[in-house]
């Protein structure tokens, strides 16, 4: 079953997906395997982890990522910074995370998950989804930051201080 996919591009649109591999392997610790699943058009290179969590991870490189990453550009929130619509909308790719056969359902939300999901995400310059909830998760660059509205309003009221 589709748990989570991994939004990205166009800087990660040529990583292929032995890179990812080494990355889990490497800085993130992760027990990887190289594997191959049958699809109705074929077969799909997988990487199977195993350790610390269990999942399988396929790339996706098609034109329609692009026009599906519109779409959730369109659900996010209206508060959502307007910088993260326009990085979603330009992705051209994305990972695939799926529940291992034979293995526990994989729960992106926990603890384990987001500690090998979001590095891998930051490191491709991309965003993780949740798919069962909706949920996006990334690590905000520079210009997603916005002032909340009590931070607005207390500065607001300094700077009529300032002036009178």
């Amino acid at each position: 079953m589709l748990r989570a996919r991994l939004w990205y591009g166009p800087a990660g649109q040529d990583v292929a997906l032995d890179r990812v591999a080494r990355y889990l392997s490497g800085p993130l610790a992760c027990t990887t395997r190289p594997t191959q699943r049958r699809h109705r058009d074929g077969w799909v290179a997988q990487i199977e982890l195993r350790g610390p969590l269990c999942a399988a991870v396929e790339q996706i490189r098609a034109p329609h990522v692009g026009a599906e990453a519109e779409l959730l550009a369109r659900r996010l929130h209206p508060a959502a910074p307007g910088a993260l619509a326009k990085r979603l909308v330009a992705c051209t790719a994305r990972l695939e995370v799926h529940d291992l056969p034979g293995a526990a359902p994989f729960l992106p939300a926990t603890g384990t998950a987001r500690s090998v999901l979001l590095p891998l995400a930051y490191a491709m310059d991309g965003y993780v989804e949740e798919v069962e909830t909706g949920r996006l998760f990334y690590y905000p660059k520079p210009g997603d930051r916005r002032r909340t509205a009590p931070m607005r309003f207390a500065l607001a009221a300094l700077g009529r201080l300032i002036r009178r």
